[in-house]
């Protein structure tokens, strides 16, 4: 009967031990497991610390960009006799705009004034142009220059440039 108990008691040594090793061995796994999920989550903020970095680096270097490389919002309008600009040039004055036409050819010049000059600023966002604009725009016809006309009213310039006509010779054939 010893013998029976012994053989019991050490199956439930068995047992216990068995149990205690489960244990330790999930514990493992859980503390794994969770310097895993610390280590990812570690990682993990650092690529996204990474990307929005780039993407402000991204933003701040593309505003440059469109900021030197800014386009005057233009329309163009041919009608049977003229041909029509209508070219936004918000904050400027008619004395700030230059206009140069020829006979197949239109040029704009403008300068935009940086209004903020202090250099320890720090822009959220930028989308207003600053900066020296040229634009040049070729004509599908040829104008009469001289007789161009032009307004700049609330920020709007507007030219009216009359088309040449067309001079054709009649030949008289013998």
């Amino acid at each position: 009967m010893v013998e029976k108990d012994n053989v019991k008691l050490k199956s439930s040594k068995m047992n216990t031990e068995k149990i205690e090793n489960k244990n330790i061995s999930m514990d493992l796994h859980k503390k794994a497991d969770s310097k895993k999920y610390e280590t990812s989550d570690t990682s993990l903020n650092d690529i996204i610390t990474y990307i929005k970095d780039k993407q402000e680096e991204f933003n701040r270097v593309l505003s440059d960009y469109t900021i030197f490389n800014n386009k005057t919002m233009v329309d163009i309008i041919e009608t049977n006799d003229s041909i029509i600009f209508i070219a936004d040039l918000p904050r400027l004055k008619k004395e700030d705009v230059e206009i140069a036409i020829g006979e197949d050819i239109v040029d704009i010049c403008a300068e935009f004034e940086d209004d903020v000059t202090d250099k320890d600023v720090n822009y959220i966002q930028r989308e207003r142009s600053y900066g020296k604009i040229d634009r040049s725009f070729t004509l599908p016809t040829k104008v009469d220059f001289e007789k161009a006309e032009g307004t700049f009213k609330d920020s709007v310039l507007t030219l009216k440039i009359p088309k040449l006509e067309k001079k054709r010779l009649k030949l008289k054939i013998d």
